[in-house]
C-alpha cells in the first residue's frame, strides 16, 4: 500500500472533495490521510490528522509518519499559521522520500513576469507592482484595479476611479458592493498606503469585462496531467456575476454556465478565432509555467473577454476549485475525483522503476 497525504489548512476545508478522493484511492492501492502541515513534528517525522478506513467509509483521528506521496491543498493568507505551513511544506519539498503530484506556482508578480516575457504576452494585461499609493497616476491609467499579490477567489480586489466628486473606491463583499469617494487625494492616500502596510499589491487597468446585461463574467478552464503525464484540458465553465459586481465572484452569487451553450449565445464575432486563441493559451501554458517553476499537475485559467473580442488572461492558479467545472458538467466528477489518484499512482509506479533500475545497475556494476 502507498500512503498518499491530503494537506490543507484546516482539517474541515474542501472535506466533500477529499472524501470522494480518499474512497477512490483505496481502490488504486493507497491508504489516504489529511493533514495540517503544522502538526509535523521534526524528530519523529510524523503529523497529526485523519486516516480513511475504507471498511466503515469514515476517517480516524491518529498521528501517521508523512506519507510518501502529498498533495498539496493549502491556500495561503498573510497569517501566521500560513506562513508556518508554508515553511514546513518547502522543508518536505527537499526530502528525497517525498513526492509532491505537483509543486504550485509563485505569487501574482513573479508569474506576470514571466508571462509578459512568454509567447503568451500579448494576453496578458500590463501590470504594476504597487509599493506607494503615489503610483496610482489617473492621467495614464483610470479606472484601474489593485489585487493582492498572494490572492485568491477574488478577495482584497478594488476597483478605483477618479471622477468629478472624488476618487471612488469599489469592492465586491459577500452580500454586496462597497463603495467609499474620498474627496481629496491626501485622504485617499493615507488609505491606500495603510492597506499596502498589511499586504503587496498589484495594479491593473481596469478591463471592462461584463456582458451587455453589465454583468462581469469570466471563463474558467481546468487543466489536468493524465496518467501519461499529458496536459488536457478537462472542460472550460463560464461564472456570470451579478448586474453592477467588479467581479464574477462565487461565494458573491455568481451563476455557472457550460461553456458551450454560453458562447453560442453570446454576440461575439470572429467566434471561431476567439477560440483558436484559447486553444492556444491552453497548449502553451503549461510548458511556460514548468520551464520556468517546477513540475504541476493542474492549472486553473481564468481568461475574460472585453465586449471589443480582446481576450485576457485575468488568473493562473496551480491549486483551482472545481466547483465551477461540477457544477457546469455533472457527469466529470467522478473523473475529477479519481484524478489526483491516478496521477499519484503513476509517480509511485514512476519511482518504483527507477529504483528497481539503480539496483539492478548497482548489482551489475559489483
Amino acid at each position: 500500500m502507498n500512503n498518499f497525504g491530503i494537506m490543507s489548512l484546516s482539517l474541515d476545508h474542501e472535506n466533500h472533495y477529499i472524501h470522494q478522493m480518499a474512497k477512490y484511492g483505496h481502490d488504486l492501492g493507497f491508504t489516504l490521510y489529511h493533514f495540517v502541515p503544522s502538526t509535523y513534528h521534526p524528530f519523529t517525522h510524523t503529523v497529526k490528522g485523519k486516516k480513511y478506513l475504507p471498511e466503515s467509509d469514515a476517517w480516524l483521528e491518529s498521528e501517521f509518519p508523512v506519507p510518501t506521496i502529498l498533495y498539496d491543498r493549502c491556500f495561503y493568507h498573510a497569517d501566521s499559521h500560513s506562513i508556518q505551513c508554508k515553511n514546513i511544506i518547502q522543508w518536505l519539498k527537499k526530502q528525497p522520500t517525498i513526492t509532491f503530484i505537483g509543486n504550485g506556482l509563485p505569487n501574482k508578480w513573479e508569474l506576470y513576469q514571466i508571462l509578459r516575457e512568454s509567447k503568451l504576452a500579448a494576453y496578458i494585461p500590463e501590470t504594476f507592482l504597487l509599493q506607494s499609493a503615489n503610483q496610482v497616476n489617473f492621467q495614464s491609467l483610470n479606472p484601474v484595479i489593485i489585487k493582492p499579490i498572494n490572492g485568491s477567489q477574488g478577495n482584497g480586489l478594488y476597483f478605483i476611479e477618479k471622477s468629478k466628486e472624488g476618487i471612488l473606491v469599489r469592492t465586491d463583499k459577500k452580500e454586496q458592493t462597497v463603495e467609499k469617494i474620498f474627496s481629496d487625494r491626501m485622504t485617499f492616500n493615507k488609505w491606500l498606503n495603510q492597506l499596502l502596510k498589511r499586504s503587496s499589491y498589484l495594479m491593473q487597468a481596469y478591463l471592462p469585462l461584463s456582458n451587455q446585461e453589465e454583468q462581469p463574467f469570466d471563463i474558467r478552464a481546468l487543466l489536468q496531467k493524465n496518467t501519461q503525464a499529458e496536459w488536457e484540458v478537462i472542460e472550460k465553465g463560464v461564472r456570470i456575476g451579478e448586474k453592477g459586481r467588479i467581479i464574477s465572484n462565487l461565494s458573491a452569487g455568481a451563476s455557472i454556465h457550460a461553456f458551450e451553450e454560453w458562447f453560442r449565445s453570446t454576440p461575439f464575432t470572429l467566434k471561431s478565432f476567439l477560440k483558436q486563441e484559447m486553444e492556444e493559451i491552453f497548449t502553451l501554458l503549461p510548458s511556460i509555467l514548468e520551464n520556468s517553476f517546477s513540475a504541476l499537475f493542474e492549472i486553473g485559467v481564468d481568461i475574460g473577454i472585453t465586449p471589443d473580442g480582446s481576450l485576457w488572461i485575468l488568473d493562473v492558479n496551480s491549486k483551482p476549485g472545481r466547483k465551477v467545472i461540477m457544477t457546469a458538467y455533472p457527469h466529470l466528477c467522478e473523473k475529477l475525483y479519481k484524478a489526483p489518484v491516478l496521477y499519484a499512482a503513476k509517480l509511485a509506479d514512476d519511482k518504483r522503476r527507477n529504483l528497481d533500475e539503480k539496483a539492478i545497475s548497482y548489482r551489475n556494476n559489483h
